[in-house]
């Protein structure tokens, strides 16, 4: 019995050796592990090309109107008159408001009749004086009054004028703030004038942009009323001064706003553009940083890749500047490299 089980146990001994040595010894698989280490790496690549690099900062800024005024009452009395339409355009000159205007013309009409008097008598002394009837220190007496009626009239056409309230520039007005036949002080705010065709867009930039900041520069701007869609305008004024507590500097820009969609008081995202320049740039992904050099994994032509050295310039966020070491047109390995050597093949996958 207990040759028996020495002989199981020799066989099953045997029969295990000869199964391994199968298994080492077979052509097909030693030629899958060969194959083995040939296999392709998937990668994601990219064609090296060139295109616009731009270089900004981002901030937020609030809309102004280009031109704003609060039209107040210039003095106290009774409105006649009142041109309002809330939101409505209004031209130049075109009258807003009247006062009640009654004394001030009737004080026009008083001094206009004692001028023409005044200046009827100077008249008659300076006949009288060719024919040396009369002594030449009345005409100046009479001289001095023409004057001061002159003056006179010229202070009551003013206070006249100031009756009728008009547009000082072409604008929007706002919401009315007075009704007809309210009695105004002086100083009390009838509607707001806006001009809405230029918007004004002030937005603050920090101390160390300071330098790159020009006049006309270009500037993008969004609103959340408007989702993606970007406004352009141009930097129209630079502050001379910097806040102390900030240490940023105040800038202005216009925008056209010829359609109205943009208003004042609103919040706006502001990417100002510092630099723009069209530049052979790649993605930061496709970068192999070893020391104080970077390389990228180029594919030739048989699908092997080969490292090549690079040099670089300015970097964006997801991007930067190739100056030497590739060529428009070339392919470079993006993602996937930490799985790539020299010589490596590879298999493109994704985008």
């Amino acid at each position: 019995m207990t040759r028996v089980h020495s002989r199981l146990i020799w066989v099953i001994l045997i029969s295990l050796l000869v199964f391994i040595a199968y298994l080492y010894w077979d052509p097909s698989a030693q030629n899958n592990q060969r194959r083995g280490g040939d296999f392709p790496v998937a990668v994601t690549t990219a064609s090296v090309s060139t295109s616009a690099m731009i270089k900004s900062v981002s901030t937020l800024g609030t809309g102004i109107a280009n031109q704003s005024i609060k039209v107040t009452s210039p003095t106290s009395d009774f409105i006649i008159e009142l041109n309002i339409q809330e939101g409505k355009a209004i031209k130049k000159g075109a009258v807003i408001a009247r006062l009640n205007d009654i004394q001030e013309r009737a004080r026009v009409t008083e001094l206009e009749a004692i001028l023409s008097d005044q200046k009827r008598q100077l008249g008659r002394l300076k006949n009288l004086a060719s024919t040396q009837a009369t002594a030449q220190s009345l005409i100046d007496e009479q001289q001095t009054r023409v004057n001061t009626s002159v003056a006179q009239l010229d202070i009551a056409k003013a206070q006249l004028a100031e009756m009728t309230i008009t547009a000082p520039f072409d604008g929007y007005l706002g919401l009315r703030q007075v009704s007809k036949g309210a009695y105004l002080n002086s100083g009390s705010v009838i509607t707001t004038l806006d001009d809405l065709k230029t918007l004004k867009v002030e937005f603050s930039v920090a101390e160390h942009y300071l330098a790159a900041i020009k006049l006309n520069m270009p500037f993008n701007i969004k609103n959340a009323a408007y989702g993606d869609i970007a406004f352009t305008g141009k930097v129209s004024a630079i502050d001379t001064r910097l806040d102390p507590v900030t240490r940023t500097v105040t800038v202005h820009g216009l925008i056209d706003n010829s359609d109205l969609r943009l208003r004042p008081g609103m919040l706006l995202n502001v990417q100002l553009v510092l630099d723009q320049r069209e530049v052979m740039q790649i993605s930061e992904k496709a970068l192999v940083p070893q020391q104080d050099k970077q390389f990228v994994y180029l594919v030739n032509a048989d699908n092997k890749v080969s490292r090549r050295e690079v040099k670089i310039g300015q970097r964006i966020p997801g991007w930067v500047e190739v100056i030497s070491g590739l060529n428009n047109g070339d392919e470079i390995v993006v993602e996937g490299i930490q799985k790539l050597r020299e010589g490596s093949i590879i298999n493109r996958v994704g985008a």
